[in-house]
């Protein structure tokens, strides 16, 4: 739990960090327009009541993940969010500041830096990405292929052992209850989104319900730590490879006292790609969670729901005033490793890459290698052949 908040007084530096909303991301310029400084994009809110009774949201679902939504809606209303988001997002903080001789023993290289601790092992224009440290585990699941070798070696990055460290015990019980709460809310979501997939396409059913969560053991919770720096850094642009993400109001905390700090000016954080090509910075309303739907999703229900490409972009402490970090905590809940996904009937291949992005990310025909006959392909194929691309597309 963080101490007292510190009020933050909106200042000329912190206020022209970045230029509002702007699209030169990565040294690019591409199709996106600039923004203009004007409000974000209306962000579809449900009410967690509205979602536990069964209430058909389906056109609010529309809104916000078809083809004219941003791919993402808030959700109100959640028991015990933000005791439960107060009670982790401290310690990755806490985590960030631990001697770098420790974080080092819960690296797990075999897994590609997806399971424990991981700092610098993301490259972005071949440097070393320093400016973030994550912690990797699964919040559901502590053995998701219950010991069996073969798979765990199969898809390392997926199916491997949760790690926790002994110097911070409290993180496996908060990690956990946060993570609980994400994926008991997304549940109702991906049923309200089956019902749309299926208003479009009869014979759809409950194929993404089913596929993420009765038959899945495929859930990777991230916990971030931001540290404050004097320069920019981002997350670069990408698609969710989940079916759907969810995701927490950030917190900001003093480098120094711990203590959270309130009224921060600045463009950090989650920005998205409109589909008139308007790049836009999202915040979280407070006290909802947020969630996005990812490209598993759109395959899976033929193109009805959008993924959107966004990025993150960290916050810079100019020097001489406090050095604020920036905790955050993502979940992606996704088919298995072994499932196989593809369109609905009815639905065609073409469907699904209809006006792909092709300049911000690696365009998703190029890494989704349907079966020719049966127009489906293992998801984590889709994953290892997502990382390859994405790699080339930072770093050429």
């Amino acid at each position: 739990m963080t101490g007292s908040v510190i009020k933050q007084v909106e200042s000329k530096s912190a206020g022209a960090e970045y230029d509002t909303n702007s699209a030169a991301i990565d040294g690019k310029s591409p199709n996106p327009q600039e923004g203009t400084g004007e409000a974000g994009p209306q962000v579809v809110v449900l009410e967690y009541s509205d979602l536990e009774s069964g209430k058909d949201l389906t056109s609010e679902i529309k809104q916000a993940f078809g083809e004219g939504g941003i791919g993402l809606c808030a959700v109100a209303g959640v028991p015990n969010l933000d005791e439960t988001r107060r009670n982790l997002l401290p310690l990755a903080q806490k985590l960030g500041q631990l001697p770098p001789d420790v974080l080092s023993q819960y690296e797990r290289a075999e897994t590609h830096y997806c399971y424990g601790w991981s700092r610098g092992r993301e490259k972005f224009k071949g440097k070393a990405d320093v400016s973030k440290g994550s912690w990797y585990n699964n919040p559901i699941w502590d053995d998701p292929a219950d010991g069996d070798e073969a798979v765990i070696s199969k898809f390392a990055a997926c199916a491997s052992k949760n790690i926790w460290p002994s110097e911070l015990p409290e993180l496996e019980p908060a990690f956990k209850a946060l993570g609980k709460i994400m994926y008991t809310v997304a549940q109702p979501i991906l049923k309200q989104c089956d019902n749309l997939v299926q208003s479009v396409y009869p014979e759809h059913r409950d194929d993404m319900f089913r596929k993420t969560f009765p038959e899945s053991r495929l859930v990777a919770g991230r916990l971030l730590h931001y540290y404050p720096t004097t320069g920019e850094s981002w997350c670069g642009w990408h698609n969710d490879n989940s079916v759907i993400t969810g995701l927490v109001q950030a917190m900001w905390l003093n480098d120094e006292t711990h203590e959270e700090v309130e009224g921060i000016c600045s463009e950090a954080g989650l920005h998205v790609c409109s589909r008139s090509g308007k790049v836009e910075k999202v915040s979280v309303p407070k006290g909802c969670l947020l969630f996005q739907v990812g490209e598993a999703a759109q395959i899976m229900s033929g193109g009805v729901l959008r993924a959107t490409p966004h990025y993150v972009r960290g916050h810079a402490s100019p020097p001489g005033e406090m050095q604020i970090s920036r905790e955050t905590f993502a979940m992606f809940i996704e088919p298995n490793w072994d499932s196989l996904i593809g369109p609905p009937k009815g639905a065609t291949i073409a469907d699904i890459f209809r006006d792909e992005e092709t300049q911000l990310i690696p365009p998703l025909s190029t890494r989704f290698h349907p079966d020719p006959e049966t127009h489906m392909v293992e998801f984590g194929k889709l994953l290892g052949d997502s990382f390859v691309e994405y790699y080339k597309h930072n770093n050429s």
